[in-house]
């Protein structure tokens, strides 16, 4: 259900409802680890924002695959009892079409947090912290959660996600002092720096916002609402 804006038009407005016990159940930890080693509390960011920027994961595919040999290639249950993290194949310049034809399944590269040759991505499900947003966090059908970086959306009030990482070692967390989460607070708290040099003051409401439109000096909503600026 939205407002009724100053001209009468129903104005949607943006889910403020706490998500960090769903969060924290499917990332199958307590929501007091949520807290510690990501933030709290989490809100659902809008359908409309799909996932980008880069990702620090395994290498991009290579046009031809001529004159290689994938003898040797890890299967995911070899790296999961040699504690290795997917990421650690990057490495060796591995492409999901190499460990493919090295003997993973696309259940194995989705369950990774890859995208099958030839797939689609999966969608990703994003929530954000922070009034105005300053970290997100990624949640997909399968592979690892990612936290990124939010920047202004196309749509007004919107986000979309930037400095994308994935941060595995978050589910199933019993230990927030671990060396694993200790890791995962350095991503986070460089995310938030960056995202905390990029705020400002609006001119008109004098709220923080992120900044956007150098040239109005204002926040999306009041561009809109006084400057005649459309979302």
């Amino acid at each position: 259900m939205g407002e009724r804006g100053c001209d009468g038009d129903e104005v949607a407005v943006p889910d403020r409802t706490d998500r960090t016990a769903e969060i924290a159940e499917r990332l199958r930890t307590d929501p007091r680890i949520v807290a510690l080693v990501l933030g709290a509390p989490w809100r659902r960011v809008g359908p409309d924002v799909s996932r980008s920027g880069p990702v620090s994961a395994v290498g991009e595919g290579r046009a031809d695959g001529r004159g290689r040999m994938y003898v040797g290639v890890p299967s995911p249950s070899e790296l999961s009892e040699l504690g290795l993290p997917t990421e650690v194949l990057r490495h060796f310049g591995l492409s999901p079409a190499d460990l493919r034809a090295g003997g993973w399944t696309d259940t194995d590269l989705r369950s990774a947090g890859l995208t099958p040759p030839g797939a689609e991505p999966e969608p990703v499900e994003w929530f954000v912290a922070g009034e105005p947003p300053q970290l997100m966090l990624g949640l997909a059908p399968s592979g690892p959660p990612l936290l990124a970086r939010p920047e202004p959306g196309a749509q007004a009030g919107g986000v979309d996600p930037v400095e994308v990482h994935r941060v595995p070692d978050v589910v199933g967390c019993t230990d927030p002092e671990s060396d694993g989460m200790l890791l995962v607070r350095q991503i986070r708290d460089r995310l938030v720096r960056r995202a905390r040099r990029r705020l400002a003051h609006c001119g008109v409401c004098l709220r923080q916002v992120l900044r956007t439109d150098p040239a109005t000096g204002v926040c999306p909503d009041c561009a809109a609402e006084w400057l005649g600026v459309l979302p």
